[in-house]
């Protein structure tokens, strides 16, 4: 048996290799198609151009990927690569065939079989650098009964230099910053946000912005309607209260979240005939309010009350 073994090894050692060589290639031709949209990178070339749109931004490959290789194909290693050649010197229209050997494949053994449009077209247009103002962008409103005070926003730069192509930055008004959430909020606050730049533009100079968000309670004003009137008399008066008017009307102001709550038919307002000098007379209608809301202009509400006996 061992003889055998050795006898011809060189010949033996041959014949496995090429039996292996052999399954390999069975294994190889025997083809998966998968189809995957991958994005399109495009260079320039000419540094005074810039791409303003793309007709698509990702095109659909068909492959062709052997069996043995399904279980280590990954989509994050195709990639779809164009170079716009020097030769293209003006602003317009571009159009162009992406060609198999433009698609990056993980391995050599994975034909491209098709590609999805099969042109595309890009608009270019000339770099131009612009000075954009920086503007928040807010997301979300603060806690009720308050708000931004908009005047004393603080933006660190309020302004950017921006390159990229002449009709978009032309037709832009600023620069959003990401999005600064406002949910909730009560009180000032300062944070760190980056640009939210459009595509094709890149900003010359730093893209993270400080911004101060200055919040403040929010003061309104109310009417109530219809607020009953309450008779305070003081121990062992025996004579009678009548009131004109009965129900009373007025406007506070103060603090939103506060005047919010209030409601007429839960307010107190009554007279203390205690401070009447006569058996007749106006007085004054005293309200009880919660700190930080008061009768609009500082003014009073004024009733006549009169003394009866029984």
């Amino acid at each position: 048996m061992i003889r055998w073994l050795t006898r011809d090894w060189g010949a033996k050692v041959i014949s496995l290799i090429l039996a292996i060589g052999l399954w390999y290639y069975a294994v190889g031709e025997e083809e998966v198609e998968i189809k995957r949209a991958i994005p399109i990178e495009i260079q320039l070339s000419n540094k005074q151009l810039s791409i303003l749109k793309v007709s698509t931004p990702k095109v659909e490959v068909t492959l062709g990927v052997p069996r043995a290789m399904l279980s280590s194909f990954t989509s994050e290693q195709i990639k779809a690569f164009h170079e716009v050649g020097s030769e293209v010197k003006t602003s317009g229209d571009y159009s162009f065939r992406l060609e198999p050997r433009e698609i990056k494949l993980q391995s050599p053994y994975i034909r491209v079989l098709k590609i999805e449009p099969e042109v595309v077209q890009v608009t270019l247009n000339e770099v131009i650098i612009q000075k954009l103002e920086v503007k928040p962008n807010f997301l979300g409103e603060p806690a009720f009964g308050y708000k931004i005070k908009t005047d004393e926003i603080q933006l660190n730069p309020n302004a950017i230099l921006l390159e990229g192509p002449k009709e978009q930055l032309e037709s832009l008004t600023g620069i959003p910053t990401e999005p600064i959430d406002l949910v909730g909020r009560t009180r000032s606050f300062r944070k760190t946000v980056k640009l939210d730049l459009p595509s094709n533009v890149k900003a010359l100079s730093e893209v993270f912005i400080d911004a101060f968000i200055p919040i403040e309670e929010e003061f309104d004003e109310k009417k109530f309607e219809n607020v009953p009137v309450r008779v305070l008399k003081p121990a062992g008066e025996e004579r009678t209260v009548q009131l004109e008017p009965e129900q009373i009307s007025f406007v506070l102001k103060g603090s939103k979240r506060l005047l919010e709550k209030l409601e007429s038919g839960k307010m107190l307002a009554y007279v203390d005939t205690a401070k009447m000098e006569k058996d007749s007379q106006e007085v004054s209608a005293e309200i009880v309010l919660p700190e930080g809301v008061s009768l609009k202009d500082d003014s009073t509400v004024k009733v006549k009350a009169m003394l009866k006996r029984k």
